[in-house]
């Protein structure tokens, strides 16, 4: 019977794979009766339409301090690498929030942007890292890269401005809750 759940956990982690859901993670200790699996700690929402499925969500709520900012998710490479590009406006306390698998030492660019925005960099204990304020779109060949001083796991775009005008800074407490 414990073959079939660790079968059945690698045939529905094999599918939301396919589906470039992000979300299993396999670790292997040993022995196939040895293994376990869990689900990243980003994003994993069980789906209302089916009970049997699991999905990344769309949108986060993130709060830092005092400040809410809602914002679109980023959780996949392909929803990455896009990110605002091409984009004319951003409503005000709006934004993306880029997720990534693992923590490391990450950095942005603006190519393809027609705003300005602030970034900021979040570690995985959810604190701010680093803010690059009023980021312009770049105009040269090479872009100009925006890296975070140290490993982090979340980034946040706003608007230019946005992170001055409400106090965000190094060392504040970040909250990231799924919404839809």
């Amino acid at each position: 019977m414990r073959a079939q759940t660790h079968i059945s956990i690698i045939i529905v982690c094999v599918m939301v794979a396919a589906s470039t859901l992000p979300g299993c993670v396999m670790t292997q200790t040993s022995t196939l009766n040895n293994m376990s699996t869990t689900v990243s700690d980003r994003a994993a929402t069980k789906s209302s339409a089916d009970d049997n499925s699991w999905t990344s969500p769309t949108h986060y709520l993130v709060t830092i301090e005092k400040t809410m900012v809602y914002a679109e998710a980023a959780n996949t490479a392909a929803e990455r690498e896009t990110g605002l590009m091409n984009r004319t406006s951003l409503d005000e306390n709006a934004g993306m929030l880029f997720v990534f698998p693992t923590e490391q030492k990450q950095s942005f660019w603006m190519k393809n942007m027609r705003i300005s925005l602030d970034i900021v960099f979040i570690t995985s204990d959810k604190h701010v890292l680093d803010v690059y304020q009023s980021v312009p779109p770049c105009t040269t060949d090479p872009c100009v890269l925006y890296t975070s001083s140290a490993p982090i796991r979340y980034v946040l775009e706003v608007n230019a401005g946005f992170s001055e005008q409400h106090g965000i800074a190094s060392g504040d407490t970040v909250f990231i809750t799924a919404s839809s």
